[in-house]
């Protein structure tokens, strides 16, 4: 059962890979459109001289050929000339931003997720009003507040860069942003789950176990809708990156397909964002399945 599960599981990833790639290609190509249509138009480049161009960057094939195109290349590990960076490999480039951008997101979402495991186990399940009201504040609050200090402070340094310190101030920005989440979506989860778990802490009461004790069996109770959670608002951020990065000046991903749309450079822009949302696709797909293979009432869970 399990087996058959994971096989599913990773059909039903590599489908949703390819449709997030096939609708990054086509917004790429359609919104950007062809950056080197308006050249020569002045004499300064021959028409030819732009075609061949066109045909190097693969802008003059029809859409749905360049789509094919498009997911081939990605699947044989080539994404494709970028027009910005001078012809350097557009995959090669997106998988350098996604080293940088993806430890730092998956740690400050573990921090967080143990943080907010943390606060329950040892203060309670009940989520003081201005810890709820600081899970409304967007991840580029803080980014937009760190940046603005750091020309006053000098941390992080203010210019772009994947540093040490722009990674923390990263890392923070991102905890800052997901752990108030974090601890309302737990909280929730526990006591959602109150009435199944009545009986235990009634029971673990009139032995005399103590609260932290008892609050800390109620979290693992709800460790595998939590994990699902957690890793959907990984992906959130994940997918939020290309504002939370430039604002920050980290030179990761985000900050990648930012400087792609903002140059028009269609392919590039298609295959960081095709990471990206692949990647936060994929985050939320291990939650989902992670839940059903930690819930021991599933038939996941069963199985093991």
């Amino acid at each position: 059962m399990r087996g058959r599960r994971l096989l599913a599981a990773a059909a039903e990833a590599l489908a949703g890979v390819l449709l997030v790639a096939a609708v990054s290609y086509l917004a790429a190509r359609v919104g950007l459109g062809n950056p080197l249509a308006g050249l020569g138009e002045a004499g300064a480049l021959p028409g030819a001289a732009r075609r061949g161009l066109e045909e190097v960057y693969g802008l003059r094939e029809p859409l749905l050929r360049g789509l094919a195109g498009y997911l081939y290349s990605l699947i044989h590990g080539v994404g494709g000339p970028s027009l910005y960076y001078g012809g350097a490999d557009s995959l090669h480039l997106a998988l350098m931003g996604m080293a940088r951008t993806l430890p730092v997101v998956a740690a400050a979402s573990l921090a967080s997720a143990v943080a907010a495991a943390a606060w329950v186990v040892g203060v309670g399940d009940s989520v003081p009003a201005p810890i709820r009201g600081l899970g409304f504040l967007p991840g580029y609050f803080y980014a937009a507040l760190l940046a603005a200090s750091s020309w006053a402070t000098g941390w992080p340094e203010p210019v772009p860069c994947s540093c040490a310190s722009k990674a923390l101030a990263y890392f923070l920005v991102v905890f800052a942003a997901m752990w108030p989440r974090m601890l309302h979506t737990l909280s929730s989860l526990i006591r959602d789950a109150g009435g199944d778990m009545a009986g235990y802490v009634l029971a673990a009461r009139a032995m005399g176990l103590g609260e932290p004790r008892i609050r800390a069996r109620l979290v693992r109770a709800a460790a595998a809708p939590f994990a699902a959670q957690a890793a959907l608002l990984a992906g959130m951020v994940l997918e939020r990156s290309a504002v939370l990065e430039p604002l920050l000046g980290y030179t990761g991903a985000g900050s990648l397909l930012f400087t792609a749309v903002a140059n028009a450079d269609p392919v590039l822009a298609a295959t960081v964002f095709t990471l990206l949302g692949g990647a936060a696709y994929l985050a939320a797909s291990a939650g989902k399945l992670l839940e059903q293979l930690l819930d021991p009432r599933t038939a996941g869970g069963a199985a093991a």
